[in-house]
């Protein structure tokens, strides 16, 4: 296992866990931290067949956890440098076009904070059908570039 897949890693029960990304199918404007563990994760309840099941503001979500193949890995990272400028943005505001979303910055711009190779892909009241599709990309583009 690569050292940055080692730190996504936590120690639990003398075993070691991989840290867990969720995708939810919300939209928010909070900027804030929160205990993911406390407030959501501790909720969770693991059906016979695997299915995840939890509740967002009183609406229920049915989730799936995906594995990733050992070739890949999800990397969540942060900016600490925050005079980060959009390409091409005309700080004079002459534009009447919205700036574009890519920035220019450096390896010293970004901290990895967690390296995994799994998320968890929840839905409103539904499974989700997503996790398939993306598992058979990941085998095409492999397929592709060898």
């Amino acid at each position: 296992m690569s050292d940055k897949r080692q730190e996504g890693l936590k120690e639990m029960d003398g075993e070691q866990h991989a840290q867990v990304i969720h995708s939810l199918p919300i939209k928010t404007t909070f900027r804030g931290t929160t205990d993911v563990g406390e407030n959501f994760t501790s909720h969770t309840v693991r059906g016979d067949n695997g299915e995840l099941r939890n509740a967002l503001r009183g609406r229920m979500l049915i989730g799936q956890e995906v594995k990733l193949p050992a070739s890949h890995a999800i990397v969540c990272v942060s900016f600490t440098n925050n005079n980060t400028t959009p390409t091409g943005y005309r700080a004079s505001g002459t534009s009447s076009a919205a700036p574009p979303t890519l920035l220019e910055v450096s390896a010293s711009d970004v901290c990895v904070q967690v390296v995994t190779d799994r998320f968890c892909l929840w839905e409103h009241d539904k499974k989700p059908e997503r996790p398939d599709a993306l598992l058979h990309w990941l085998e095409l583009a492999n397929a592709i570039h060898r």
